[in-house]
């Protein structure tokens, strides 16, 4: 497997992952957010 596929496909793999996990804290802070504000027990 040539070089540069390499570096695109690992960069392409960075670029998902961090992307998944930013939604995921953007996820959690709403519903932390929204247990702060709206407490249901």
């Amino acid at each position: 497997m040539p070089l540069s596929q390499t570096g695109s496909y690992s960069h392409t793999y960075i670029k998902v992952t961090y992307r998944c996990q930013r939604t995921k804290v953007v996820l959690l802070a709403h519903i932390y957010q929204n247990h702060i504000s709206m407490p249901t027990y």
